[in-house]
């Protein structure tokens, strides 16, 4: 099974701006409407970021650099 620290940098990075992003959308400035796009804002980083975490527990050694068989099809079979 591959490393997954760096692939799980992303997660970290969506709950890291959910967490700035209520710092913002709660400040007294902060109007009726714009809170409830911050809480939209907010709810959809912090899901992405468990279906980001779901998705590469499950597939986490299958996420990389792709390789394709360039070779032609006589080289290939020989």
């Amino acid at each position: 099974m591959a490393h997954r620290g760096p692939i799980m940098g992303g997660v970290s990075v969506l709950v890291v701006t959910a967490a700035f992003a209520m710092l913002e959308f709660g400040s007294s400035r902060a109007t009726l409407a714009y809170r409830m796009a911050g809480i939209a804002l907010v709810i959809i980083l912090l899901v992405g970021a468990w279906l980001l975490a779901g998705f590469v527990r499950r597939h986490g050694d299958e996420i990389g650099e792709a390789r394709f068989d360039t070779r032609n099809k006589d080289e290939r079979e020989g």
